[in-house]
């Protein structure tokens, strides 16, 4: 055969082959759809089941598939939507498919840290927080925007500054001297939380800084025992768990976004008299004290006239407003990029982002660096690892607050005043005060410093590995590792380091946190009708920290501050510290036909902070629930009775002492004898030392009408006992006092939620929020058969909230003379107060208020509306009940006694003339009795107030205009945060008090307005 006919056989045979491979071929061909609003899918995955032969839906979401033969099923996969598989037998119709979004992805299942149930399946009591109320709003951190968003759940911060420390109490406190903040568990793996702060400044620095809202994919707050039980020794004031990000099946999703903004105040704060009101109340307060001290008109005049200018001079410049020197607009800036996908073998989730938000002076804000990868490999058909890797750098900037005499709030509402120049007429600083003495504020801010670092990597491993179906196997390492570092600069050219010459202060603290967790577990469903899960395990939680620290002074250059240039060493110091706790648990729940729920868990902890003898503690839950919807007795009612559950839990768990080695005996090795190291005892000994027990109970019942309207009512008990307190012991041991188990208080409470979907069509969905929490807190027990403990402003009563205040009663200002007043409240035979009125304070005593700190009542109005293209969602929040008690007045509550001070402007209504009816005195020099001075229940203020906590309003563009450049969506997005407020008393922001209620020297939260754009690909 010649070559060239072979060579034409041979190409004959392939075409032949060829074609009929072809028509062997079917071509499957379909549309993807929402089912919300009927709009095709842009990328969603259509793939064989079992192999690698699959397509993207086009931009009409249209798909054309070719496959060797039929039937065969087919996998339909979309981010955030239910994987549909769906059996193909002909290939001669257009497949039409349906996608529902994942409900699990909204809110309809609780995520306990050990395990994921379906909320209508939990017996107990949690809130669930989902992505989409994190998205958007500018926040440095998650926990302010749990804010009304929970019920039972308050948040609170002592400072409005970026990166400050914040907490979260979960059904009021339940602990006097240990934490009473929850335990946080990120996927699955108890972490370090709280302040961190090196510099001992009031604003702090939050461990919980370091992660990106956007990496949260929910947080789930658990209140009762029914799984908070299984994290025992650290879980009496809730457990907090957060679930970041994980890729879904389907085509890679690349997501950016971006927003810039800026903050202010978030309501008029503080505000003091400008220098023409001020010069005009002290001109009038010198005229007053004069004639009051027997001198004629003419007399009072000429002195005033005298003396007006050494209080109140009309400066060279001007007056100064000090607001315009010492603050500012702050800003806020984020970007963000992540990358998530997978297949049924593989799946992940990337994110980096960058977010910088100044804060309303220059020395104020936070910069962070995150980046984030969570993955999952399913080896084998028995076997899948993953991992979740954190790293983040956050860098906070720092001013001093308090009563430092150079805090710009401290000093711009009490000692700075608007006769004070900022400059000197040859233009250098002002360093001659009228009241601040040398220290200017400004030139403060100028050169000083404090500056504080964290860099932290959080990496949890894990592999999972089932012997047979439902049998699995799981175990989790752990490394959470900071690093702290603190700066605080005082410069030789400023007040604060004119003295030595320049000081810096350095600190370095390590903190590693490993955790080592194995669990078995199980499920089985037997007949179709009983359905049983349990879990078993063992874990170690190994913390250890190490810090140290120096002072230097007397520095060459300013602008070389390193601590090693200080020529003086002022200190040293350092210290390691060490924990653990070894657990074992187990837990198991059983339903019958998904309608009637038991379950229990048990788990046993030995701390190394409590003694040998006392370490291991049990702590155990029972739960049950029953489905009544699904009774036979509730079908005639099903057309509108939709849903019914009744549920009920009762456990114990409990709070660790807060010192890692509060049980030992200690001695000092810090001081010394004529230069020689020397020992002196430090702590006493207990050895009988405990955990605080936490007794739980709660009882809920679900319900829904016409899948419209659902709601949750609960009704709950903390009772606190074992409670840890500094007992006071006689000064011969060398100790005032020791710490001691004793005590007993007792939390109870209601909550209710109610969410309506209002309007549900393809064009307009409008869905709302309501919840409230109200919640009692009173002391049942103190040590030594006390009734009562007076601790400064308050006391500490049987029967009677922790935080109950102990003050003289105010009874106003007399009318005549404009002198303050106070009742005397002696006590009659009876024990009734005698409420005569006396001028004397002296005359007057302290007595229990019927006021306390706690509010009342919490809760927030969510509404989330969504027009076409348009969306809109607002949140309120509230709280009534509670009062403040304002300590910043015992600088500025003078009444003319401190008139080198600022005025507050409401003294513009004190007492001016006979028959004027007011709550201020007579503003007059050296009064007869100073309210600054006295505590007083006019100092006490009513916390209630109605947030306007956030509001976003965005533009999604429609899929279009964005198909031809490869975008799946897009939204265009304004939100503001702590927008608008309403408050009963709106001297200071009433959320600036802290938790004891305590209205102090901090920065208020601040007003966020930001306009930003998600883009995904």
């Amino acid at each position: 055969m010649k070559p060239r006919f072979k060579l034409t056989l041979f190409f004959l045979l392939l075409w032949c082959a060829g074609t009929t491979f072809a028509q062997n071929l079917s071509t499957l061909k379909g549309v993807v759809l929402d089912e919300a609003d009927g709009q095709p899918l842009i990328g969603a995955s259509v793939l064989v089941k079992e192999t690698d032969n699959g397509v993207s839906t086009n931009l009409d979401g249209q798909f054309q598939l070719s496959v060797s033969k039929l039937p065969v099923n087919l996998i339909v996969s979309y981010v955030g939507y239910i994987v549909q598989e769906i059996r193909v037998t002909s290939a001669n119709r257009e497949l039409r498919v349906v996608m529902r979004q994942d409900a699990a992805m909204l809110d309809d299942v609780i995520v306990t840290g050990y395990s994921t149930v379906k909320k209508s399946a939990y017996a107990g009591s949690a809130a669930t927080v989902r992505a989409d109320k994190l998205e958007s709003i500018p926040s440095s951190s998650f926990m302010d925007l749990m804010q009304g968003n929970a019920t039972g759940v308050q948040f609170s911060t002592p400072s409005g500054q970026p990166g400050a420390a914040s907490s979260l109490r979960v059904r009021g406190m339940g602990s006097f001297n240990a934490s009473n903040s929850p335990l946080y568990v990120i996927d699955g793996v108890p972490v370090r939380s709280g302040d961190v702060d090196q510099l001992g400044t009031d604003a702090g620095f939050s461990l919980m800084s370091t992660l990106n809202s956007d990496d949260i994919e929910s947080i789930n707050i658990i209140k009762d025992a029914a799984a908070a039980s299984l994290y025992g020794s650290r879980a009496a004031n809730g457990v907090v768990i957060i679930t970041t990000k994980k890729g879904k099946t389907g085509k890679a999703e690349i997501n950016v976004k971006a927003d810039w903004g800026n903050s202010d105040f978030a309501m008029d704060f503080r505000p003091v008299m400008s220098g023409a009101e001020r010069r005009n109340y002290i001109y009038d307060a010198l005229y007053r004290g004069q004639i009051r001290d027997g001198k004629s008109e003419s007399e009072a005049k000429a002195y005033a006239d005298d003396e007006l200018d050494t209080y109140a001079p009309i400066p060279w410049c001007g007056y100064v407003d000090w607001n315009d020197v010492l603050f500012k607009k702050g800003s806020h800036q984020t970007y963000e990029a992540s990358v998530s996908g997978g297949n049924e073998r593989f799946r992940y989730y990337t994110s980096l982002a960058y977010l910088k938000q100044e804060g309303i002076t220059i020395q104020s804000g936070l910069e962070r660096v995150s980046g984030r990868v969570n993955a999952e490999y399913k080896a084998t058909d028995h076997l899948t690892v993953g991992a979740n890797l954190l790293f983040s750098n956050a860098n906070q900037d720092v001013y001093s607050e308090g009563t430092s005499y150079t805090s710009p709030f401290y000093s711009s509402r009490n000692c700075v005043v608007p006769s004070d120049p900022v400059y000197l007429e040859d233009g250098s600083w002002n360093r001659s005060f009228i009241r601040n003495s040398d220290r200017n504020p400004a030139l403060s801010q100028a050169y000083d410093w404090k500056r504080q670092y964290i860099n932290r990597a959080f990496n949890t491993v894990f592999a999972e590995y089932e012997f047979i179906k439902n049998l699995k196997l799981r175990s989790t390492l752990s490394y959470d590792y900071n690093v702290v570092k603190a700066k605080d600069w005082s410069d030789p050219r400023t007040s604060n380091g004119d003295d030595t010459n320049g000081n810096m202060d350095a600190i370095m603290s390590e903190y590693k946190k490993f955790v080592w967790k194995n669990q078995l577990s199980y499920q089985i469903t037997l007949n179709e009708k009983h359905n049983l899960d349990a879990l078993v395990g063992y874990e170690i939680d190994d913390a250890s920290s190490d810090y140290v620290s120096g002072e230097a002074s007397n520095f060459a250059l300013a602008s070389k501050n390193s601590l090693s240039n200080g020529m003086t060493t002022e200190s040293v110091s350092g210290a390691p510290g060490a924990q653990r706790i070894v657990s074992y648990l187990g837990t198991a729940n059983y339903n019958y036909r998904e309608r009637y729920y038991l379950g229990a868990s048990y788990r046993m902890d030995g701390s190394s902070r409590l003694y040998r003898d006392s370490r291991w503690g049990s702590f155990w839950s029972a739960s049950a629930a029953w489905r009544v919807i699904e009774e036979s007795f509730m079908a005639p009612l099903s057309s509108w009775f939709t849903d019914l559950k009744i549920r009920a839990s009762y456990g114990v768990n409990g709070t660790l002492p807060s010192d890692s080695f509060g049980f030992m005996g200690l001695s000092s090795l810090t001081s010394g004898y004529m230069g020689a190291p020397a020992t002196s005892p430090s702590q006493i000994a207990n050895y009988d030392l405990e955990w605080e027990t936490n007794y739980n109970f709660n009882i809920g019942l679900d319900f829904a009408f016409f899948s419209r309207l659902r709601g949750t009512i609960e009704y709950y008990t903390r009772n606190t006992k074992n409670l840890l307190m500094d007992m006071p012991i006689s000064m011969t041991t060398g100790f005032s006092n020791y710490l001691k188990n004793v005590g007993e208080v007792r939390n109870s409470g209601v909550e209710f939620e109610l969410t309506s979907t209002n309007f549900n069509t393809p064009d307009f969905s409008w869905e709302t929020t309501f919840n409230i929490s109200a919640n009692a807190n009173k002391v049942v027990k103190l040590s030594n058969n006390q009734d009562q403990i007076v601790s400064g402003s308050k006391i500490h009563m049987i029967g009677k909230p922790y935080y109950t205040y102990y003050m003289i009663e105010f009874a106003g200002i007399n009318p005549e003379t404009g002198s303050p007043q106070f009742y005397t409240n002696t006590q009659d035979a009876d024990g009734n107060y005698v409420k005569e009125i006396t001028e004397k304070t002296s005359e007057a005593k302290a007595i229990p208020i019927d006021k306390h700190a706690e509010p009342v009542s919490i809760g927030g109005l969510n509404n989330s509306l969504r027009y076409k293209w348009f969306d809109l969602s607002f949140l309120f929040t509230y709280q009534f009940g509670g009062y403040s008690y304002d300590n910043w007045a015992q600088k500025t509550e003078h009444g003319g006694y401190d008139l080198e001070a600022n005025i507050p402007t409401y003294y513009a209504d004190s007492w001016k003339k006979p028959g004027d009816i007011t709550q201020y005195e007579v503003f007059i020099e050296a009064p007869a009795v100073r309210m600054n001075g006295t505590t007083t229940t006019r100092r006490l203020h009513s916390s209630d107030y109605i947030r306007l906590k956030s509001i976003t309003f965005g533009v999604t563009l429609p899929k279009s205009w964005l198909a031809k450049a490869g975008i799946s969506k897009a939204r265009i997005y304004a939100s503001a945060n702590n927008l608008w407020t309403w408050a009963a008393y709106d001297y200071y922001d009433p959320t600036s008090a802290t938790n004891d209620g305590i209205a102090s020297w901090q920065t208020p939260p601040l007003k966020t307005i930001a306009a930003g754009i998600n883009v995904t690909f």
